[in-house]
């Protein structure tokens, strides 16, 4: 039994280094502007917010696009905000 817990601790050591690398990756700016806007406003038929359309225009933005997505982010949620919109991200109404 001691032999088998011997073998086994490294694997489950990698398995729990791996588990907590990947957990712990933010979203980039660009994943939070499509989130919000596929969230909140899946039902807009406007130019600009078509969700799979915004998933491939930002999938995999440089560091340039990226900083777009945070000011777009914002200027969304200020205007959602002016308009009397409320939408919390990821909420599903239940």
């Amino acid at each position: 039994m001691t032999r088998f817990v011997l073998l086994l601790a490294p694997l489950l050591s990698s398995v729990a280094v791996i588990s907590t690398l990947t957990a712990c990756v933010p979203a980039s700016p660009c994943d939070e502007y499509v989130d919000y806007i596929c969230d909140c406003h899946a039902d807009d038929t406007r130019p600009g917010y078509d969700c799979e359309t915004l998933r491939v225009t930002y999938e995999n933005a440089d560091p340039e696009l990226q900083d777009a997505c945070v000011v777009a982010l914002d200027e969304q949620q200020t205007e959602d905000a002016e308009d009397g919109y409320a939408c919390a991200a990821g909420d599903t109404g239940l």
